[in-house]
């Protein structure tokens, strides 16, 4: 079976042949030497993001490699969501194994301590799925390939208002945690501003499994909305309890569940503790599109890994190809140069669109909004920047 190098997170076995191939070959240093190396990290259960990374590599290399030599993706899953772990993978990827740029982290807690380390030594990362403005602070070498919470956060805070009608909401967040913080204060920084009214302000630790007490207080104040920007774990367990107690509006009907991207996950949606039915959350990506480009992605990826791509999946797809077209642009593997070709992209396509980078380095992308309906994600409308 073909293994990537391992640190304390899990070994990453990605499906690619190619990446197989090389894996097992004995090669010389010469040899070695041709062949660029791209890190990955992921962090959290999501093992199928590195899918869509090593779907760009395969790619470039039946087109016949990047520059004219051959890629190799190093992959780490940090199964452990351990920032610190994260940070030693970064180290290990940059000093040992000699990698050209780095792809990820996914969480922007994670990669807003490894953005530093990257800008220290001058190699481009792109990150995937991190979303707090806050991850590109680090400097000139770091890019966000998804969409920033400010924005995601302005577009369910108008969905709310606007498509929904809601005019209450209450926020229950996961202290701690760079992205659950970012959202749903920027959710309700957007929300009543808006003219909507957040009636209650919970929090809760990281682990927790019971939401009572937090839930308790949110129903005295019989809000229209719970936004809720957890991960799948503590969303399971919040629902269902939510659902018990009932939480509902002041005309008695059940309290809507808002989210964020971190609901767009498989596991959510196959837990039998979640009580989702009918919520709306932010995503990145929708399968469901008659876009030529997209549309393509989509049944490659079905093809090979006979499952539908997640909004991870697509952009940990479009980190990578981010990071192709700007070297071939540069005509050169000198970090300083793709750096600018990076921050010079236009008009890109690929699983998602982005139309251009600010200063911040953050990308001008629409968002995709989906609801649950009978047990499934369903995409519900297009959100343009």
């Amino acid at each position: 079976m073909c293994k990537f190098l391992v640190l304390v997170s899990l070994i990453v076995s990605l499906i690619g042949q190619v990446g197989c191939d090389r894996a097992q070959k004995i090669v010389t240093p010469k040899q070695e030497q041709k062949t660029l190396k791209i890190g990955f990290v992921v962090a959290g259960e999501r093992v199928t993001y590195p899918n869509g990374a090593e779907m760009a590599v395969t790619e470039i290399n039946q087109q016949g490699g990047l520059l004219g030599m051959p890629v190799e993706l190093i992959g780490h899953i940090n199964k452990e969501a351990i920032p610190e772990v994260s940070i030693q993978i970064a180290e290990q990827l940059i000093v040992e194994d000699e990698i050209i740029a780095l792809i990820g982290p996914n969480r922007s807690s994670h990669a807003v301590e490894v953005g530093p380390i990257a800008q220290r030594y001058g190699i481009p990362m792109v990150t995937t799925t991190a979303t707090n403005p806050n991850v590109t602070n680090a400097g000139d070498f770091v890019f966000m390939a998804s969409f920033t919470d400010s924005f995601q956060g302005r577009v369910m805070a108008r969905f709310a208002k606007d498509d929904l009608d809601i005019t209450t909401a209450a926020l229950l967040t996961r202290r701690g945690d760079l992205y659950t913080e970012g959202i749903a204060e920027f959710f309700a920084l957007n929300f009543s501003k808006l003219g909507g009214e957040i009636v209650a302000n919970e929090s809760y630790e990281a682990g927790t499994v019971d939401f009572t007490a937090q839930l308790t207080r949110i129903a005295a104040m019989k809000p229209d909305a719970l936004f809720a920007s957890g991960f799948v774990q503590e969303l399971a367990f919040l629902t269902q309890q939510a659902r018990a107690i009932p939480l509902q509006n002041a005309n008695g009907e059940p309290t809507l569940f808002l989210g964020a991207d971190s609901w767009d996950n498989p596991l959510l949606l196959d837990s039998e503790n979640a009580k989702v039915e009918g919520s709306f959350f932010s995503g990145h990506f929708s399968p469901d599109t008659d876009e030529p480009t997209v549309r393509a992605f989509v049944d490659v990826y079905e093809s090979i890994y006979e499952s539908t791509p997640t909004g991870g999946v697509a952009v940990s797809y479009d980190s990578v190809k981010l990071l192709f077209e700007a070297v071939e642009r540069a005509g050169s593997l000198d970090p300083d140069a793709v750096r600018q070709q990076l921050a010079a992209t236009e008009n890109y396509i690929g699983a998602t669109t982005i139309a251009s980078y600010d200063e911040n380095r953050h990308p001008t992308k629409s968002a995709v909004i989906f609801t649950i309906k009978d047990g499934k994600k369903q995409f519900y409308k297009q959100v343009a920047p």
